[in-house]
């Protein structure tokens, strides 16, 4: 296609664009006709380019410079801007570093403790594991005995007892520096995080495991891998203080 060859270097030069420009005259091509073959090559060179789940600086420099040889807007890729700023963000907090939500806007939702960092505030929803059990029912024959009385032939079949992941409830998940928050509409949760054992990731949602615990909570939120992440680095930090403070206060006892 020629304007995938035109702007293969990411730079449309003023005989390129005259050239495209006599291109689409020659078709008869209208400006939505472009804007969509435009739209499909950067999207389609943007897939390449997270196929692995990963964006490097260069390949996010290649794609903004494609963006700004094909002309698009941010509205035009307004799903794919979302995405490499979820790998940006995933990038920074895989090597460490936490977003830190302002006090001032943190404390609309939650009363944070002294040195207590907010790090993130995502509407989500809960499902939990619930137990459901079917009604058993009697294959065979009843005969009367007396009033109240009957004599049967046959089977019965026990109820089956089935495990099914239901929402609970909805409400905002707050993860801090010190702790997971879910404050719903029907309940809210505190999970420190000294007290998680695992994250476990799904598609579109995350489920954390927890001492003193047997079934694990479930949120379903927006961007999982990303909240599920901080979530872990979060609770790596902590985990790191607290055996600091432990190495100190035994070493102070000596």
């Amino acid at each position: 296609m020629a304007l995938e060859r035109v702007v293969s270097d990411g730079v449309i030069t003023p005989e390129e664009e005259a050239f495209l420009l006599s291109l689409r005259e020659e078709l008869g091509l209208r400006e939505e006709d472009v804007k969509d073959v435009s739209v499909q090559i950067f999207r389609e060179e943007f897939s390449k380019a997270i196929s692995d789940e990963h964006l490097s600086l260069e390949e996010r420099a290649r794609l903004e410079q494609l963006r700004n040889a094909l002309g698009l807007s941010d509205e035009d890729i307004r799903h794919e801007l979302e995405k490499i700023m979820e790998l940006t963000l995933l990038m920074e907090i895989q090597k460490g570093k936490l977003p830190e939500i302002p006090l001032e806007e943190a404390s609309r939702y939650i009363v944070l403790t002294p040195g207590e960092i907010c790090h993130c505030v995502v509407n989500a929803e809960l499902y939990e594991k619930v137990m459901s059990k079917g009604r058993g029912y009697y294959h065979g024959l009843s005969f009367r005995i007396a009033r109240g009385v009957y004599y049967r032939i046959g089977t019965y079949t026990m109820p089956k007892i089935k495990e099914e992941i239901k929402q609970v409830d909805e409400g905002i998940l707050i993860v801090t520096s010190a702790r997971i928050v879910f404050l719903g509409k029907q309940r809210d949760l505190e999970i420190p995080l000294g007290k998680l054992l695992n994250i476990e990731l799904f598609q579109d949602a995350f489920s954390i495991h927890r001492k003193g615990r047997k079934k694990p909570e479930y949120f379903v939120v927006d961007r999982p891998k990303l909240i599920a992440g901080l979530i872990h680095v979060a609770a790596t930090k902590a985990l790191e203080k607290t055996t600091q403070r432990v190495r100190r206060k035994r070493y102070e006892e000596i």
